[in-house]
């Protein structure tokens, strides 16, 4: 089917399936390379039990770095959120402190049921 609109079709759609089919042995052979990459990587790294284990060791630190991370941003809005609520007028924080828990249950909700 491609063969017969690069014989029958306008010059623009054949240059352009052209690219495309290019296009894509680029990133098939891309892909192919990062593979081989990947396995060459992995042989050293299984060769090296030392090795192996500092990678783990890197890899567990800079999650809980990312977790703390994510705990302090989470500190600081529930701070910014507070001070918020005291700006504003007395009869108006409790009915937006309520909108607030509730949008904020929903979207925890959310993305609880997506990270499990």
């Amino acid at each position: 089917m491609a063969i017969e609109r690069l014989l029958t079709g306008s010059i623009q759609n054949q240059i352009q399936d052209l690219m495309s089919t290019e296009d894509l042995v680029i990133e098939a052979f891309r892909d192919l390379v990062k593979d081989e990459l990947k396995a060459h990587i992995r042989a050293k790294v299984e060769e090296d039990p030392d090795l192996k284990a500092e990678i783990k060791e890197a890899v567990a630190y800079y999650f809980h770095s990312k977790a703390r991370s994510i705990y302090a941003e989470l500190k600081a809005t529930r701070a910014a959120t507070r001070l918020g609520l005291r700006l504003l007028p007395d009869e108006l924080q409790g009915e937006v402190g309520e909108a607030l828990v509730t949008l904020f249950e929903k979207e925890l909700g959310e993305l609880l049921e997506k990270a499990l």
